[in-house]
């Protein structure tokens, strides 16, 4: 390494270190990216440039005092790039910074960040000039660095780009968690204090470390968010659990099954007897669906439809048939997905005065390394624009929370189409995990 010293030594350790913590974040986030698509991906932007501002440091100095015409030119390169990449962190920066502010306080509108593009572009055009005429730093016959009269340029536009920032921080502060204060008011105060140090004292790159040391604290306040996005994901998706299994025993439907029951025992004691049975496992797999992952089997899934269909055909009689198509059982699925479905079916589709042969068919299929269920009504249907309520007012019952369910628990979706007069076709498409 052309005779380093121990110090140049450590300070290529730490920004090579720094380059691959930055990398290894980046990867972090792109996996964890749809918490946060829009944050994600100005943080991933971010990252990259930290980890490019220290591969570019690095070479520097790796190639520092190296007479080969690769090290010539690589030397020169890796100078410009780190400088560059310094003046890109800023902007970057503020643009997160600016999402993270828009996101906790409904502020949108927030034009400083256009401020930090614009030292940007100032700070590499001072670059550009330098390679023709230099007056910030050139080399000497050893192809070493060194500064000139105008090299405190650098650090007073990166200073000035931050404290810019560090006002707006201040002024948006109460918006922000206990970590996001952190992190924000970290990344501005480090690479500041090393700007005002670095103009007065040349060595070690302490801008240029306290930057990325910055970065990776705002990427580790994106993955407390992360975490604690997930928490209150789980506490959702168990309060919704619990009023899923809440909308399947209402009261009325509770007292409409045991009034078919009790008319079944005068009528046909061996159909009640049977109607007990499908209530008593309609009862039971709802509470059991409570102590459950987030996920169910589907055979179990659509053994609570068969309870739930069952007693409604007792009730309605020959007014609601059903017909099942069952080729594909092996997936799972977020418990009450095809319920709320058919449940909607039934309720707002084929429960209709003006539906004498009201038909249901529940189909399940693979294709195309998607595992589909298809719940279809020839019903009353409705407008799809005007999916939160019926022609009748009422609420269809979690049809948006089963969507996001789907979405987020196993990166599924549900499509719905109807016409009205002719009925409903809803399709619930789960991702094959093994393709």
């Amino acid at each position: 390494m052309n005779n380093m010293t121990s110090m140049q030594i450590i300070h290529f350790s730490i920004e090579l270190w720094g380059a691959v913590l930055s990398l290894v974040s980046m990867i972090s986030v792109i996996i964890t990216r749809h918490f946060d698509k829009k944050g994600a991906f100005k943080l991933i932007v971010l990252m990259m440039t930290s980890a490019l501002l220290m591969i570019s440091d690095s070479l520097a100095w790796i190639f520092r005092g190296n007479m080969s015409d690769a090290g010539y030119y690589v030397v020169r390169t890796a100078n410009f790039c780190a400088f560059f990449f310094g003046f890109l962190i800023m902007p970057l920066a503020a643009e997160y910074i600016t999402h993270i502010i828009s996101k906790r306080s409904g502020i949108y509108g927030l034009y400083w960040k256009y401020i930090e593009w614009i030292l940007f572009v100032t700070g590499t055009v001072c670059l550009i000039v330098n390679v023709f005429r230099p007056y910030l730093y050139t080399f000497d016959n050893q192809n070493v660095y060194y500064r000139l009269t105008f090299s405190f340029v650098p650090g007073m536009i990166v200073f000035v780009g931050l404290v810019i920032t560090l006002g707006v921080v201040f002024g948006y502060v109460g918006y922000l968690n206990k970590v996001e204060r952190f992190a924000t008011i970290s990344y501005l105060l480090l690479p500041s204090i090393c700007v005002v140090i670095q103009v007065f004292h040349y060595g070690i790159a302490l801008t240029n470390i306290a930057t990325v040391v910055s970065s990776l604290i705002l990427f580790l306040s994106y993955e407390y968010n992360y975490m604690q996005y997930n928490i209150e994901k789980e506490r959702v998706f168990a309060e919704e659990r619990i009023r899923q299994v809440n909308n399947q025993i209402q009261p009325h439907f509770v007292f409409n099954a045991l009034s078919v029951i009790r008319h079944l025992c005068k009528k046909s004691p061996e159909e009640a007897v049977e109607a007990i049975n499908e209530f008593s496992g309609y009862l039971r797999s709802s509470t059991d669906f409570l102590s459950e992952a987030t996920v169910v089997p589907a055979e179990r899934e659509l053994d609570l439809v068969r309870h739930y269909v069952y007693l409604e055909q007792k009730r309605f009689g020959d007014s609601v048939s059903v017909e099942y198509d069952i080729q594909d059982t092996d997936f799972e699925l977020p418990p009450f997905s095809v319920q709320t479905a058919v449940e909607n079916a039934v309720r707002h589709g084929l429960r209709s005065k003006t539906i004498e042969n009201g038909t249901l068919t529940v189909r399940t299929f693979y294709r195309d390394n998607r595992h589909i269920v298809v719940v279809e009504d020839n019903g009353i249907g409705f407008d799809t624009e005007k999916l939160s309520e019926t022609e009748s007012g009422h609420k269809h019952i979690g049809i948006a929370n089963t969507k996001e369910r789907l979405r987020a628990i196993c990166k599924g979706e549900m499509k719905i189409e109807s016409t009205p007069d002719k009925g409903t076709r809803v399709t619930i498409i789960i991702p094959d995990k093994k393709s």
